[in-house]
């Protein structure tokens, strides 16, 4: 991402609506994923871990376990390493194409809105599932319907948006069991439909000669208790979809297990 977008992303990640209810999302599949993970005291890889607001939840959910937080960014790194969590947990710089790691090291990894970000996705996943042990989990979010590309996901350095079947087509070639798989923000797919056909048709154009990535992700403010009310919503979304997949949202999440005696 652009280095705006990272201080951007510390600054609202701790309370926005969209991040923090999707780490209520997440926290429900963690739980839901715990029931694979054998170890008493599982070591968790987050992939991408960026500005690290969600280390608290994945301290919390580990005990006694240990946390890892990957990220290519130098810059995310050190606004991660503000967070007070972050002294129980191990922060590098990494590749996930290529992670510094040994075979079977990790119980569970985590990639929260980060396979859309790597340009090959398989070799990402083939690096996660030689770093999960044989039965280890992945829980996963990534952004949801190619047709919904925009200029956010251009700021994000986002090289896809992922399809239903799709996905789960390539989490099954590459060794994974989908345990879980549903979308998620089932309220902002209507929003995003308006977004687009009131409001940019309006907005100024960029110059045809603008670099691709100048614009900043679109993340408007809400007055608090608004943003209050919709981080309520996707916990309780978080509840239902653990239960039964959702129909429709901007977002696919789920939990994958390394199939036993799958390739390395």
């Amino acid at each position: 991402m652009n280095n705006e977008e990272y201080a951007r992303m510390h600054a609202l990640e701790t309370d926005y609506w969209w991040f923090a209810g999707r780490r209520a999302i997440i926290a429900q599949l963690l739980n839901t994923a715990r029931a694979e993970i054998e170890a008493a005291s599982p070591r968790l890889l987050d992939i991408g871990c960026g500005t690290g607001a969600n280390l608290p939840m994945l301290r919390d959910f580990v005990g006694d376990g240990r946390v890892v937080g990957a990220d290519f960014s130098p810059l995310a790194l050190q606004f991660a390493q503000r967070h007070p969590a972050s002294h129980n947990v191990l922060l590098l710089r990494a590749d996930g194409l290529k992670l510094p790691f040994a075979d079977d090291s990790f119980d569970i990894v985590t990639m929260l809105d980060v396979l859309e970000h790597l340009e090959d996705d398989c070799l990402a996943l083939q690096e996660v599932r030689r770093v999960l042990r044989p039965g280890g989990a992945l829980v996963w979010s990534v952004p949801a319907y190619q047709k919904l590309w925009s200029a956010h996901d251009e700021a994000l350095h986002h090289f896809r948006r992922y399809e239903f079947r799709a996905l789960q087509k390539l989490m099954r070639t590459e060794g994974f069991s989908i345990r879980k798989i549903s979308f998620a923000m089932s309220l902002m797919p209507p929003i995003a439909w308006l977004w687009r056909r009131l409001v940019l048709p309006f907005a100024p154009r960029r110059p045809r000669d603008a670099t691709r990535h100048s614009q900043g992700a679109i993340l408007p403010q809400v007055p608090s208790p608004f943003n209050r009310a919709l981080v309520g919503y996707l916990a309780a979304e978080g509840k239902i979809l653990t239960r039964r997949p959702l129909r429709f949202g901007t977002s696919l999440v789920g939990i994958a297990v390394k199939k036993r005696g799958s390739r390395q």
